[in-house]
């Protein structure tokens, strides 16, 4: 199986500028800038399949290529909200799997998509190294769907990167690892 491939990033952050400048205590809006870039670093730290979370925060959507069809594929993330699944046929010609045919549920190690046994094996593109593609919605929603102990993990994260821009302390302290910790998807 071939790395995800982020398709559409969030359209939000999980938490504001305004939000972490009251955590944070800062009063003036010379900084918005600087804040705003370290909620983008605090966010990436966190988030999606390489993020310390292993998994998404507010939905985007990812594209997971595969060499061959599958019945069952899963998934490396939790909290999916959508699948749909193309295919390169024997032509090259782009094919959907119709959303009939196709389930996801939770899983141990992810989420598992099924392709009904009604829906016969296509034949596939011959040299496409991957003419499978399963692209999916994850994350726990829009950001006001996110849990609190999230967003305050962030709005910690956020601050101690402002108090310390030259990073000579290790950002995540006890208390952002408490916070994450059961958020955190680990794969077994």
């Amino acid at each position: 199986m071939l790395r995800p491939v982020l398709v559409s990033p969030p359209t939000e952050t999980p938490v504001s500028t305004a939000e972490c400048k009251v955590h944070a205590v800062v009063d003036y809006d010379d900084d918005d800038a600087l804040i705003g870039g370290l909620i983008d670093a605090a966010v990436a730290k966190l988030d999606g399949h390489r993020g310390i979370l292993g998994r998404c925060i507010v939905n985007q959507t990812w594209r997971q290529d595969l060499p061959r069809f599958q019945r069952e594929i899963l998934l490396p993330v939790p909290d999916i909200s959508a699948v749909a699944i193309k295919y390169s046929d024997s032509e090259g010609a782009e094919q959907a799997v119709p959303e009939a045919n196709v389930r996801f549920y939770p899983a141990p190690l992810g989420t598992l998509v099924t392709v009904s046994a009604a829906f016969a094996s296509p034949a596939l593109e011959s040299g496409n190294r991957a003419p499978v593609s399963v692209e999916y919605t994850a994350g726990f929603g829009d950001a006001a769907a996110v849990p609190g102990a999230l967003k305050v993990a962030i709005h910690q994260l956020v601050a101690r990167l402002y108090e310390d821009r030259a990073g000579e302390k290790e950002d995540l302290s006890p208390s952002i690892l408490g916070l994450i910790g059961p958020y955190r998807w680990t794969k077994l």
